[in-house]
């Protein structure tokens, strides 16, 4: 727990703040992946449930 604090303490350097940058963008655009791919996922959901309703009500 004391090397926590101590590491903490410490002021950040300039590539640590820059790899930090460059996870984040990294995590985001794959974020941005898996909600493109779950909104076509849900869209094709959609569509089925339509079908389905179009079955049961017969129009």
């Amino acid at each position: 727990m004391s090397w926590l604090i101590r590491t903490l303490s410490l002021p950040a350097r300039e590539s640590h703040t820059n790899f930090a940058l460059a996870i984040c963008v990294f995590l985001m655009s794959l974020m941005s992946i898996g909600l493109i791919w779950q909104a076509q996922i849900i869209a094709n959901q959609r569509d089925a449930i339509r079908w389905l309703e179009s079955l049961k009500l017969g129009s």
